[in-house]
C-alpha cells in the first residue's frame, strides 16, 4: 500500500482517490455510462523482496507482494449541488499464481457537496487518517498502530473546509450474527476526529470508542481464553502534528490506547512517535521512531521501534523503495530489511 501524505489527506475531495495515472472515461466517449458520469480504472503492481526474522531470531527471505490493486472508481453529478461517488478497490498478490483477488480493500458509496462528504461501506478509520497516519510512513517496515475501529459496516461525515477547521465521524455497526458469537446484541462504534490544516502545517485530535470491535479474553494476565471473544469498549484516543519547512516534514503523534481487564499489558498502552521525510527531486528519504509503553510491564515490556526507508521514482509510473525496521521485541522478532516496486497504472 503506497504512504499517505497527511497534508493532502486532510483536504483531498475524496478518500482514496485513484492515482494519476488512473484511466478515466466519460460518456462522451461512447460508452454505455450516464450523462455527466466519470469512471476510472486504476492500479498497482508491487512486488517486493523481504528478509525477516521470526521468533526465534532465525532470519528468511522470500519474494512476496506489497498488496497489488486493482480500482474502480467513479463520480456522477446529480445536480449542481450534489455529486454522487463509488469504489471498488481489490487487493491480488503479483508473485504467485493464486486464483482471483486475495481480499477487498476498500468499497464505499457516498454524496458530495457544499456541505461536505457522506458515504457508507469499507474504508479508512478517520482516526486513523488523521492521527496514526501523521507518523505512518513506510510501505511495509511501518511502526506499530494504536488499536482502532475495524473498517467495514461504516458510515461517515466528511465537514467542508473552514477556513483551515475540519472534522469528520463516523459510525461503525455490527449486526448480532456480526459480533462475538457469544454476544447476542447489535453494537454501534463512534469515531471522530477534526483539526486545523495550515499552508504547511497542521494540528489534529481524534477519538475512537471501540465499542464494535471484537477481541481476545483473558483468563489471567497472559493466556486468551479458546474461542473466547468480546466487544472491546474500550477508547483508544490521541493527538498528532505535522509541519513542513522547504523539502522537509515532519510529523509527530501521541496517543493511549485503553485494554480490557487483564490484559496483559495493564490498563493502558501508550504510543508515541515521530516522523520525518526529506525530498530531493526524485528521491525520497523518510524515518520514523516509535515508544510502545504499556502500563503493566510484567509480560509486556515497552519497545522502541525505528523505520528508515528511500523511495526513488525512476519514471511517473514506477518507484523503487528500500526500507528497515526495527522493534525491539524478544529475539529480534520482526525485524525485517526489504526492497519493492510499484507500478501503477
Amino acid at each position: 500500500m503506497t504512504r499517505k501524505q497527511l497534508l493532502s489527506a486532510a483536504i483531498a475531495a475524496t478518500l482514496a482517490a485513484p492515482g494519476a495515472q488512473a484511466l478515466e472515461f466519460t460518456a462522451d466517449e461512447g460508452l454505455s455510462l450516464a450523462e455527466n458520469t466519470t469512471f476510472n480504472l486504476y492500479g498497482t503492481v508491487e512486488p517486493k523482496v523481504i528478509s525477516e526474522k521470526n521468533e526465534d531470531g532465525d532470519a528468511s527471505t522470500e519474494l512476496d507482494d506489497e498488496d497489488s490493486t486493482l480500482g474502480f472508481a467513479f463520480e456522477t453529478r446529480v445536480s449542481n449541488a450534489v455529486t454522487a461517488f463509488g469504489q471498488l478497490e481489490l487487493e491480488y498478490s503479483s508473485d504467485d499464481n493464486s486464483d482471483g483477488f486475495d481480499s477487498q480493500d476498500s468499497a464505499f458509496l457516498g454524496v458530495k457537496g457544499d456541505f461536505g462528504k457522506v458515504q457508507a461501506g469499507n474504508f479508512d478509520s478517520v482516526y486513523e487518517d488523521l492521527i496514526i497516519d501523521a507518523t505512518e510512513v513506510a510501505e511495509d517496515a511501518e511502526i506499530s498502530d494504536e488499536a482502532v475501529a475495524g473498517e467495514d459496516n461504516q458510515i461517515a461525515y466528511y465537514s467542508p473546509d473552514w477556513n483551515g477547521f475540519s472534522f469528520r465521524t463516523q459510525a461503525r455497526i455490527q449486526g448480532r450474527d456480526e459480533g462475538p458469537a457469544n454476544e447476542d446484541s447489535n453494537e454501534v462504534g463512534l469515531s471522530i476526529a477534526g483539526g486545523y490544516t495550515g499552508d504547511n502545517w497542521g494540528l489534529y485530535a481524534g477519538y475512537d470508542d471501540r465499542k464494535a470491535d471484537s477481541t481476545d479474553v483473558y483468563s489471567d494476565g497472559e493466556t486468551p481464553v479458546n474461542g473466547g471473544k468480546t466487544y472491546v469498549g474500550e477508547n483508544t484516543y490521541g493527538v498528532s502534528g505535522i509541519y513542513g519547512i522547504g523539502q522537509l516534514e515532519f510529523g509527530a503523534k501521541y496517543s493511549i490506547q485503553e485494554n480490557l481487564d487483564n490484559d496483559p499489558a495493564g490498563d493502558e498502552t501508550t504510543f508515541t512517535a515521530l516522523r520525518g521525510t526529506f525530498t530531493q527531486g526524485r528521491t525520497e528519504y523518510y524515518g520514523a521512531a516509535q515508544r510502545v509503553s504499556p502500563d503493566d510491564e510484567t509480560t509486556v515490556k515497552e519497545r522502541d521501534e525505528f523505520t528508515l526507508g528511500v523511495s526513488h521514482q525512476l519514471y511517473e509510473p514506477l518507484s523503487l523503495w528500500a526500507e528497515a525496521g526495527w522493534y525491539d521485541r524478544e529475539n529480534d522478532e520482526g525485524d525485517n530489511v526489504m526492497v519493492g516496486a510499484i507500478f501503477s497504472f
